[in-house]
């Protein structure tokens, strides 16, 4: 019987990191396939750590007995969507999202360096390129983990508990792998090489929205 169990949490636990992380795939293959290709492993990084977090604060949670506010944890979506407004309003800014053309009245002289390495920090910030970033998304997205990992953690027994933590451990080795895959293909970073400076500040902002609108937080506020 003991056996059995440990196999239903093995299973519960693997059901539930699949279905909590399918948007943390996503969202950092999007954003490691719209940073240069030294970048991929502090984006992959920042991931791991924001996983790490949520891991942490949900186990904390299960040992004392807290229970989240979900409508309050689902504010956590203003990060990603905050990042997301903030690279779109740096691009218009720019004139980007116009079609990158520069005004009749620009000094002839202008430095070309000087001109690339502004764009090139448009897009930073548009995409999201650091190690931070990535954790920050990563947590605000994981709001709804909580709500899935906290019952797991309190199935009692160090045996089980360590059954989900392997299985946890298993899982984001696998994510990992798949973000640097994907991210580094080069189908990928020619798609995301011409859209990805929109698509991801895009896709943000629609993670943010819809980790408030799951949580219920637009109703609570």
């Amino acid at each position: 019987m003991a056996a059995a169990g440990l196999g239903g949490d093995l299973a519960v636990a693997t059901a539930a990191f699949v279905g909590t992380n399918v948007d943390n795939l996503l969202v950092t293959t999007a954003m490691v396939a719209g940073a240069p290709v030294e970048r991929a492993h502090r984006i992959a990084a920042g991931q791991v750590a924001g996983f790490l977090v949520i891991v942490a604060a949900s186990a904390a949670a299960a040992v004392v007995l807290f229970e989240f506010s979900m409508a309050a944890v689902g504010l956590l979506g203003l990060v990603p969507l905050a990042i997301g407004l903030r690279g779109l309003w740096g691009l218009r800014s720019r004139g980007e999202l116009d079609g990158g053309s520069e005004p009749e009245t620009e000094p002839v002289l202008r430095p070309r360096a000087g001109r690339g390495r502004g764009r090139a920090r448009a897009a930073d910030r548009a995409v999201g390129r650091s190690f931070t970033a990535a954790a920050l998304v990563t947590i605000a997205a994981g709001g709804d983990n909580l709500a899935v990992y906290i019952p797991l953690f309190r199935v009692g027994g160090a045996t089980n508990v360590a059954a989900i933590a392997g299985v946890f451990v298993v899982g984001e080795a696998a994510v990992t792998a798949a973000v640097l895959w994907g991210g580094r293909h080069p189908r990928a970073r020619t798609v995301m090489g011409r859209v990805g400076h929109v698509a991801v500040p895009i896709l943000l902002c629609v993670v943010g929205v819809v980790v408030m609108a799951q949580a219920g937080t637009f109703g609570w506020l």
